[in-house]
């Protein structure tokens, strides 16, 4: 019984029913009027006429709610003419909006659900790698260009390394190299920026060497470099209660996510389809499904 109560597709049928109760009880018909009579209810005003105050900070004065009022028997007419000559059908925007709709429905559904800690706990923990804290390095480097010294730049930076681990008081040293195009300090970058920069060699190799002293050459996308890391935090995992709100936001965003999968299959589930495939995409359809052979 608890599994049942618990089923998404419940909870959409449910909350389809209130929607159309609260409506029955805010618009009363008596009984079924004709296709070419619209009713403006009270309720119907009082929603336009919240809408424009909420919209303008005011309430309409007679002649802007006489308006209001006009603008929706206009839209109503259009509505009721447009669906009699049969312009729903065969439209792309329309399908996409009342599944638009559809979709809002059962992310309703999913904000019904509220996580315990419990469930936010055992999200973290399943997740960790999204809320890891990515290492940081701060360094300073010495650029060497393929360009400019061809061949011999492999040659270069090594002769350069020997002469300034002579120095230890050398803590900064571009003079030794070639120009850069862009700095050559850094300070706590994380993997990802350094990445963007250098490219994934170089700052995967980066994140390996020691603190203090010269080293390289280290290769780039732009030529070689001595390094010297200043400083360097490993990655690290932060705790639980120091990310709880990230923690459930992306709960809730799966959440609602793994929902509408759910219902939409429960749909789904209920129709045939029959795809007429013309010869020239069947046959490609079927090379792929056959893994390159057709059948």
């Amino acid at each position: 019984m608890k599994k049942w109560l618990n089923e998404p597709l419940l909870h959409f049928l449910v909350v389809g029913a209130l929607l159309f109760g609260l409506y029955s009880h805010l618009n009363p018909v008596e009984e079924k009027l004709a296709d070419n009579v619209i009713v403006i209810s009270a309720g119907d005003i009082n929603r336009l006429s919240a809408s424009w105050a909420q919209r303008w900070d005011r309430p309409p004065t007679e002649d802007e709610l006489k308006g209001l009022i006009d603008a929706y028997v206009r839209e109503e007419v259009y509505y009721r003419e447009a669906l009699a000559l049969g312009l729903d059908k065969n439209d792309t925007v329309l399908r996409r909006r009342l599944m638009q709709k559809m979709e809002f429905l059962s992310d309703d559904i999913a904000d019904l659900n509220t996580p315990r800690e419990t469930d936010l706990q055992k999200y973290f923990t399943d997740n960790l790698d999204k809320y890891e804290l990515p290492g940081r390095v701060s360094f300073t480097h010495i650029y060497f260009s393929y360009d400019k010294r061809g061949e011999q730049v492999i040659a270069d930076a090594e002769k350069a390394l020997a002469t300034i681990r002579e120095d230890e008081t050398l803590h900064r040293a571009p003079e030794k190299g070639d120009t850069f195009i862009l700095q050559y300090d850094f300070a706590m970058e994380e993997p990802a920026e350094i990445t963007r920069i250098f490219g994934e060699d170089f700052s995967n190799r980066l994140f390996t060497l020691e603190q203090g002293s010269w080293q390289g050459p280290v290769m780039s996308g732009y030529g070689l470099h001595l390094v010297r890391v200043v400083d360097k935090v490993a990655a690290s995992t932060p705790e639980f209660v120091d990310v709880v709100n990230q923690v459930r936001s992306d709960w809730e965003v799966d959440q609602r996510e793994r929902i509408n999968r759910e219902i939409y299959q429960r749909f789904r589930d209920r129709y045939e389809v029959i795809i007429d495939l013309p010869p020239e995409a069947s046959s490609t359809a079927m090379t792929k499904t056959s893994g390159g052979k057709p059948s």
